[in-house]
């Protein structure tokens, strides 16, 4: 069963965040899943790079808010915003212009107040942040408008300031970053001890280095319902894969069909069988890697194989074997 949408509900997403010449991440990442999906993409790339920054250099400009404001801008003049059904936002390092495409979401919420925004909160992994401290705040404040976030658990713990041990406490996070505003949280990566993950969604493979998603829906009648994913994981380097899981999630929870959790195991099937292909030509190309490779030649061999990916993209449920989910807390 394929899962490309029907054409007569023209989607169109305008997805802000950077873009590099070669390999896979930020836009690149992200427009061929949705656009393989069936929908139309109009990619605003705040970042031209030559190769994404986990290689040796690299080269390239970032744009200013300046920049930013004038393209949209000209689409305004067109008359072409109105067409926007989803806004999908990424890596934004530039508090400027990340205030400029707040201003930008409330103006296309206003155009069209069916449209759906998915932000994927963007700052830092590994208990350390990437971007400038400042912008943490303005995330908190753009959760008021974002229908969809997508952090892993560090940009999670920063938000809330609350840090995640056990499942309890990831169950919690997730409903505060509710109380900021957005009605459905993603928490893409999550570790927690083997003793609180319910037995039924352990994988043979699951230790206390798994990794888990949580997905928490506040649905209508009040209630909050959440539900632990587990996946197998895969000892490589991968840059982008964040970027996939964020593009597919739009277009899976744009199906009206689709429930949160719905949507995200799909997106989970999807982005793990990817994550797998790529970890199998990780290792027949690099050999045995156990760390960030230090050669471009070697990084260039970790890039996704999104391109190669395509049928795992149109048919996640062919995958689905490998990835449990239970039903937490409602």
């Amino acid at each position: 069963m394929t899962t490309i949408i029907d054409e007569e509900q023209n989607y169109r997403v305008l997805s802000i965040q950077s873009h590099t010449v070669s390999g896979y991440c930020g836009n690149k990442a992200a427009v061929f899943p949705l656009q393989t999906l069936g929908f139309d993409v109009d990619n605003l790339n705040t970042v031209q790079f030559s190769n994404h920054t986990g290689y040796p250099s690299w080269t390239g400009s970032r744009m200013n808010a300046n920049d930013v404001q004038e393209l949209f801008d000209g689409l305004e003049k067109n008359e072409l915003i109105g067409e926007y059904t989803h806004v999908l936002t990424g890596y934004i390092g530039n508090f400027a212009i990340l205030e400029t495409i707040q201003n930008m979401v409330r103006k296309l919420k206003a155009v069209n107040p069916d449209l759906i925004y998915l932000c994927d909160t963007v700052m830092g992994d590994g208990g350390a942040l990437y971007v400038a401290p400042e912008i943490v705040p303005l995330y908190r404040h753009i959760m008021q408008y974002a229908d969809v976030v997508t952090p892993n658990q560090f940009e999670a713990e920063t938000l809330t300031e609350t840090k995640i041990t056990s499942l309890e406490e990831a169950c919690q996070v997730a409903k505060k970053l509710h109380s900021l505003g957005s009605p459905n949280v993603v928490i893409t990566t999550l570790s927690l001890p083997l003793k609180d993950v319910p037995v039924e969604v352990q994988l043979e493979t699951s230790s206390e280095d798994s990794l888990y998603c949580l997905s928490s829906q506040q649905i209508k009648d009040g209630t909050t319902e959440q539900y632990l994913i587990a996946f197998p994981t895969y000892e490589g380097y991968f840059t982008g894969t964040g970027d996939l899981f964020s593009s597919l999630t739009v277009a899976h929870f744009a199906r009206k069909e689709n429930s949160l959790i719905e949507a995200v195991f799909k997106v989970i099937c999807s982005v793990n069988a990817i994550t797998k292909n790529t970890y199998l030509y990780q290792q027949k190309k690099n050999s045995s890697m156990k760390t960030k490779p230090n050669a471009a030649n070697l990084v260039h061999n970790c890039e996704l194989r999104l391109i190669q990916g395509k049928k795992e993209i149109e048919h996640p449920e062919l995958f689905k074997d490998v990835i449990k989910k239970v039903k937490i807390s409602s």
